[in-house]
């Protein structure tokens, strides 16, 4: 396996081809594999240079290797998500009064590890966006995968202020990649209130933080087939206000449960003819 690798900077600094050559020994990571930049902004000058050949890319996070990699953009045509429902009256009149809103998106969460279908994901989409609770022009969204998912998703989820971070494909990729992202302080000066849509305990410091730069905190989780809570405990406590996204309707959640209900019968009486 390669260690290193040779990136010409010449490009992403916008110097004249006469220039003299910047090229960069960089380390390769042993993890993911991808040249490994000592920061974010280095990682950027190297989207620079893949652009300039027409290559498309973003920037993620390395728990790994405490550094940052590239992660070049698949063409993906989109998924088909059906028509857009129009956002309900409540959120369109409440508008002018609303609160500025600062998203971030744990999306592997509320699809219970990216189980979803991009259909799926698109429907969740757009409940969040014209419900639950509502986005709105002003209102800035981050959304986070792992590199596996995001070339899945990205095609149904976006928008003018949409952005996208990489996490790598570890555990906590997505979380990682969120909570770099983030600058609180700046988020506490320019917003009313964050948006964690995920339950998961690593985000209970930032919201934390945001309750003490006066940030009003509001998490969102979607629910879970079995009916079971996907927040924990320690962000619960840290939340100001928790929303549940059902995707299921009462129907459907009661032949869900009324259909586990028949299993579990049918292998309770399995298991008493067997031993008997």
């Amino acid at each position: 396996m390669k260690k290193s690798a040779s990136i010409n900077f010449r490009a992403a600094a916008g110097r004249p081809r006469h220039a003299k050559t910047r090229t960069h020994r960089l380390p390769i990571c042993a993890e993911t594999g991808l040249v490994r930049y000592r920061d974010r902004h280095q990682a950027r000058d190297g989207v620079k240079v893949l652009a300039t050949a027409g290559t498309r890319a973003s920037t993620f996070a390395c728990h790994a290797c405490s550094g940052f990699h590239t992660d070049v953009s698949e063409a993906t045509q989109p998924a088909p998500s059906g028509p857009v429902a129009a956002p309900v009256d409540y959120f369109q009149t409440s508008m002018p009064s609303r609160r500025r809103r600062y998203f971030l998106i744990d999306l592997e969460n509320p699809t219970r590890g990216a189980k979803a279908t991009s259909d799926e994901v698109a429907k969740l989409w757009r409940l969040l966006k014209e419900q639950a609770p509502g986005i709105a022009p002003e209102d800035h969204v981050v959304v986070g995968t792992s590199r596996a998912v995001a070339g899945r998703y990205r095609p149904v989820v976006s928008g003018e202020n949409v952005k996208w971070v990489v996490g790598a494909n570890a555990k906590d990729g997505a979380d990682r990649a969120l909570l770099a992202a983030i600058d609180v302080h700046s988020v506490g000066r320019r917003y009313d209130e964050l948006v964690i849509f995920s339950g998961d305990n690593a985000f209970t410091p930032l919201a934390v933080s945001a309750k003490r730069l006066g940030l009003r905190v509001h998490v969102i989780t979607a629910e879970h087939p079995s009916g079971r809570s996907m927040l924990s405990s320690a962000l619960s406590d840290a939340a100001d206000i928790h929303t549940v996204i059902r995707l299921r309707g009462k129907s459907q959640r009661r032949q869900a449960v009324s259909a586990a209900r028949a299993m579990s019968a049918t292998w309770r009486l399995e298991n008493h003819t067997l031993a008997a």
